[in-house]
């Protein structure tokens, strides 16, 4: 109950930042495009543009753009959304080797805004580069992320190669928590 209470609370703050995030976006120049990726993301929703506009804002970094110092906001590299790509990740996503239903998909894309909007076939290209081989097969990868959507985003594997300091995108640390011995 607590946890739902906390969720409510922080999806109203964010709905706070709308305005000041559209405000930026204008500023950038950005409107049409962020509109016509807000009425993408809203009919595949079949929700609010807020709802939408929120998962945009957390995909191209404009909440944290937003919410960032003045100073912090010249490290910041918000990006204006393409509609057509946010088009292009729905349809892949869907069409391509992870085929995800309408639900999955707005549970990813809710979870994960930047992974399962901002070029997901690109991420794809990479996990499947990157992960071990028992884990190299598309049913397999797509068992995964069922399981758990984050892998979509561990596109490096240090072993061999030694530490890089990425264990948030790595194999060898995400591995410890996979079964040792896919059975699909």
């Amino acid at each position: 109950m607590a946890a739902a209470a906390s969720s409510i609370s922080s999806n109203n703050s964010n709905a706070d930042l709308l305005p000041d995030i559209r405000e930026a976006v204008m500023e950038a120049g950005g409107e049409q495009a962020w509109t016509e990726a807000t009425q993408i993301l809203s009919d595949f929703f079949a929700s609010s543009e807020e709802d939408a506009e929120l998962c945009l804002a957390d995909a191209y970094r404009w909440k944290a753009y937003v919410k960032a110092s003045d100073m912090m906001k010249l490290r910041q590299n918000p990006v204006i959304p393409d509609a057509t790509k946010v088009r292009e990740a729905l349809v892949w996503l869907q069409e391509g080797p992870l085929e995800m239903n309408d639900r999955q998909m707005r549970t990813c894309i809710r979870e994960y805004p930047s992974i399962y909007l901002v070029e997901p076939k690109e991420s794809y290209r990479k996990v499947m580069g990157s992960a071990p081989r028992n884990y190299r097969d598309a049913g397999i990868l797509k068992e995964l992320i069922e399981d758990d959507p984050n892998i979509l985003q561990v596109t490096y594997n240090c072993d061999g190669e030694g530490c890089q300091s990425v264990c948030g995108s790595c194999w060898v640390a995400r591995e410890s928590r996979l079964p040792s011995s896919p059975i699909f």
